[in-house]
């Protein structure tokens, strides 16, 4: 019997691990990451809903991010927006009852006061269609998406970081991508 994951949870820093209190980063598990998060978001882990032809079980991934390296990140995150939606997730404090605060508490993301991410992504339907590349390279080169032999990518992340960067620590860029 197959299980249907209607939840996949990544947590930060899988591309390393600490060996005698250094950290060790290991960008070359990224690929390897993208690709497992693909195979699992395919079937048969998901099923089609009964009666809708093409519809799938919308599985979601959370995963947690913080910043390491960005220049040899940058290529994971280009290609997985282009395998999945993603947003920032966001949060609010929750006023006090006791207290006279108006309920209307600024949004922000979720891990901004540690300089960490944590984003919400679904598999694109039309992904589903896609060959996976075999090299972790050209997948994270985005060949195989839309169809191509050439490579592709995805600017949500960068520009879900350039929204994030008004200076007042409130996220407001952040907070307005999500709600669009």
């Amino acid at each position: 019997m197959v299980h249907r994951l209607p939840h996949i949870i990544v947590p930060a820093d899988l591309g390393s691990r600490v060996d005698y209190g250094i950290q060790v980063y290991f960008p070359d598990l990224l690929a390897p990451l993208l690709r497992t998060l693909i195979h699992i978001t395919s079937p048969p882990f998901t099923f089609t809903a009964p009666g809708a032809e093409d519809s799938q079980v919308d599985t979601k991934v959370v995963i947690s991010y913080k910043i390491r390296s960005l220049a040899k990140e940058t290529a994971f995150w280009a290609a997985f927006g282009l395998w999945f939606a993603f947003e920032p997730a966001m949060t609010r404090a929750t006023p006090d009852s006791n207290s006279d605060t108006n309920t209307n508490t600024n949004w922000r993301r979720l891990g901004a006061s540690t300089d960490a991410f944590v984003f919400v992504a679904r598999r694109r339907p039309e992904s589903r269609g896609w060959a996976v590349p075999a090299s972790d390279g050209a997948l994270l080169a985005g060949v195989g998406a839309w169809g191509s032999e050439t490579g592709r990518c995805d600017d949500t992340f960068e520009t879900l970081l350039l929204m994030g960067l008004d200076g007042d620590g409130d996220d407001e860029g952040a907070r307005s991508a999500s709600a669009a």
